[in-house]
């Protein structure tokens, strides 16, 4: 029977979601796991994907798993998973042709980062070493981003796909702890590669003074690419999948 596999993972140690011949993913760690909790091999499709380094605060799965099992599937599993990987329910969906993927009508997005040393978030927020930031100016550039409807200019490798538009549900960035912490986030109907690492780079470029709002803006209107020194991605390590929504499931983000 179709099920939805609700969880979360942190992904600093696994090569991105997706199985890759000789290196780790998250998806061959489930699946893996899973198909030897179940004696059978079970193929799992995730929602999408995400970079190496890139993080889930909630993620799910479809898979074909049977209905009379005489164990708890989600306590077996999480005992048998490591730390990084969470399983938070297994829901029966009485619809065979249910996609995790394609199925999703909308993705949030979060960014952390921290602008000044912290040891313990070296895992879950990305260090940006630099100091007096105008936060006007990206606050200003996050408004943009909220009219913005294609983003070529914000992507990698844009010819791969039909089209490159996107409907921007809500965006924001919001300071916290005294302004040394900011929390970038966006939610959309769909997302493009690295495209949520680019905005957040050049909103640092922004911030330092280095890339005028005159000059995004005009990148962005006429669909050209951001030049060096103004192409490079944001790390991954800030950088969580956070909240997906179907038309028929929702779940609340744990933790």
């Amino acid at each position: 029977m179709r099920h939805f596999i609700h969880l979360a993972y942190q992904g600093t140690k696994y090569r991105g979601w997706q199985r890759q011949a000789n290196e780790r993913s998250v998806q061959a760690t489930i699946e893996d796991l899973l198909s030897k909790m179940l004696k059978t091999k079970t193929i799992i499709h995730g929602c999408g994907r995400t970079d190496a380094g890139v993080n889930a605060s909630q993620y799910f799965v479809h898979a074909d798993i049977p209905e009379d099992l005489d164990y708890d599937p989600v306590k077996r599993l999480n005992h048998m998973l490591p730390d990084d990987i969470a399983i938070y329910e297994i829901i029966p969906i009485h619809d065979p042709h249910c996609n995790a993927q394609t199925d999703a009508i909308a993705r949030s997005y979060d960014y952390y980062m921290h602008f000044h040393k912290i040891p313990q978030l070296k895992d879950t927020s990305t260090y940006f070493k630099v100091s007096n930031l105008d936060v006007e100016a990206m606050q200003s550039a996050v408004i943009i981003l909220q009219n913005t409807k294609d983003f070529r200019s914000l992507c990698k490798g844009p010819d791969i796909y039909k089209h490159t538009r996107c409907n921007v549900q809500s965006v924001s960035l919001e300071e916290t702890h005294d302004g040394n912490r900011m929390l970038f986030s966006i939610t959309a109907n769909r997302f493009l590669r690295a495209m949520i690492r680019n905005i957040v780079g050049r909103l640092i470029n922004i911030g330092k003074g280095e890339l005028s709002l005159n000059e995004f803006t005009e990148v962005i209107r006429n669909q050209k690419e951001f030049e060096f020194p103004f192409h490079k991605q944001a790390p991954p390590t800030g950088l969580y999948l956070s909240k997906i929504i179907y038309p028929y499931l929702e779940r609340d983000v744990i933790g």
